[in-house]
């Protein structure tokens, strides 16, 4: 007599590219349970996983004060950008106000850099400054926009760049993470085309089409996926002037050393990896 034992096979993952979802499904689930509704029940499952995961939100940003925060939110807003510093050298003055009235919602701000201006590093040391205090570290954008700002030659721009980033990351009591706002024609002529090397950081690009979707996108810099996009410029809002943006499905973040707490959104506190000591 021969007796064959077969054991059951558990499945603990659906796909890893589902960030922040962690799925444990117990050897029960899949007993006699592989045909009729049970399969459509799985298949319903994972659609509405997936529609959650990639979902849009709705996202404004404006240089202006904010004036009626409550009013921005009951209009399904998710998320504010507030400018941090300006092209022209000069600290936002609205900027740590702005990260204050919207402590209970979603927010950061963006940089838009003084090439013309020299020494990248002190401008971002400026904005951590002007901003710190609010009790939130924040993921920036550097906006890499119009080239009549840019003059030279990509080579220059690159430095000028990477000093600008590693000063974002020294920065640790006000960023944890950086990001970027551009478009194809901009980071072409000013980082050139073949450079990459902020391929894995999430993009914000502009556009003029008024479409809430991302079909005109073109990779560009490395970047085949974008995270938001400005798709209506200069819009009133709860009496504000503001650009109006769409967030979609979001893409692998910049690899760090540091992790980051459980917020997975553009602001989150800050903690250290302890190394474990070794027993003896």
């Amino acid at each position: 007599v021969f007796v064959f034992f077969f054991k059951q096979k558990t499945a603990y993952e659906i796909a890893q590219r589902l960030v922040g979802s962690e799925m444990c499904i117990r050897d029960r689930w899949y007993q006699r349970r592989v045909h009729g509704d049970s399969m459509k029940t799985v298949a319903i499952f994972v659609l509405a996983l997936f529609a959650a995961t990639y979902a849009i939100k709705n996202v404004a940003d404006m240089s202006e004060l904010v004036k009626d925060l409550d009013c921005i939110t009951d209009k399904g807003y998710d998320q504010l950008l507030f400018r941090g510093y300006m092209s022209s050298g000069q600290i936002d003055p609205n900027a740590k106000e702005n990260l204050v009235i919207a402590t209970d919602i979603d927010c950061t701000i963006y940089i838009s850099p003084c090439f013309k201006c020299g020494n990248p590093r002190k401008q971002i040391a400026d904005t951590c400054e002007a901003i710190d205090g609010t009790g939130f570290v924040y993921r920036p954008y550097i906006a890499i926009e119009d080239p009549r700002n840019w003059p030279g030659e990509p080579a220059a721009h690159i430095q000028f760049l990477e000093e600008l980033v590693a000063e974002v990351f020294a920065q640790r009591k006000c960023f944890d993470n950086v990001r970027f706002r551009t478009t194809k024609f901009e980071w072409e002529k000013i980082m050139g085309q073949e450079y990459t090397k902020y391929a894995g950081t999430y993009l914000w690009y502009t556009s003029s089409d008024k479409q809430r979707n991302f079909n005109d996108f073109k990779p560009f810099g490395g970047w085949t996926t974008p995270l938001v996009k400005q798709y209506q410029q200069n819009e009133q809002l709860c009496d504000n002037t503001v650009n109006l943006d769409v967030q979609g499905a979001r893409m692998a973040p910049l690899k760090m050393k540091l992790t980051k707490a459980q917020n997975c959104c553009h602001r989150t506190t800050y903690t250290f990896q302890k190394k474990k000591k070794k027993k003896k």
